[in-house]
């Protein structure tokens, strides 16, 4: 089973022609649907992408996921969710409506209890809070204190990264904006003492030009 990793929207009036959908701001919001589902470890299957596809190929409002599996990239499925021609023209304008139709592909496809239920209404929830979301990443415990980076999804696509740390009574000590970034290599391992925290880039060839990041306690 693997921990949801993306989401994509496409529409069809073709069976075997799928176009995706345009709406940059379409498609940040669901990217932060995603970060909720993550935070919460949301599970799809024995796969970790999701093509949803609105078509007017099937009957409206019938939700079907499809059985095909690439075997060169088992790793994604497509969903079909049928739409009228009226809703069909409008994919990349009506945010709210795509909204609506994505969560109950999660609830009806994906949902296993209450408990499941909870956690997809709560990510949609908090994905409309726009750029304030918070999505908890990684943490670093002592027995004093705990360091925690949390992500913000900015509308230009990028991430505003926050750090925070509390003591052992969740008082806070401090709280900072990292640099904005467009991808998470600088966001590795978190480093905390007594006197200092420090946020060390990843261990791979795309950070290697990064320096690590530390402020005094």
């Amino acid at each position: 089973m693997k921990i949801i990793s993306d989401i994509r929207l496409y529409k069809s009036s073709d069976v075997d022609k799928y176009v995706g959908l345009t709406n940059k701001s379409l498609n940040i919001a669901v990217r932060r649907v995603v970060m909720k589902l993550r935070e919460q470890k949301f599970l799809l299957g024995e796969f970790d992408h999701l093509y949803v596809n609105f078509t007017v190929c099937i009957p409206e409002d019938k939700i079907e996921l499809v059985d095909k599996i690439d075997s060169y990239h088992p790793w994604y499925r497509y969903c079909n969710v049928g739409v009228n021609q009226h809703d069909y023209e409008k994919l990349n304008v009506d945010t709210d409506y795509v909204f609506e139709k994505l969560k109950l592909v999660l609830l009806n496809i994906f949902s296993k209890n209450e408990n499941t239920d909870e956690i997809i209404k709560t990510s949609f929830f908090e994905a409309q809070k726009g750029e304030k979301m918070l999505m908890l990443f990684k943490e670093k415990k002592t027995e004093k204190a705990k360091a925690t980076i949390y992500l913000r999804l900015l509308d230009s696509g990028k991430y505003l990264p926050l750090l925070c740390v509390v003591d052992s009574d969740n008082n806070e000590i401090l709280s900072e904006d990292l640099p904005e970034t467009i991808d998470l290599n600088s966001l590795g391992e978190i480093q905390l003492s007594g006197k200092k925290v420090t946020v060390k880039p990843r261990k791979n060839a795309l950070a290697s030009a990064l320096k690590p990041i530390s402020f005094e306690l």
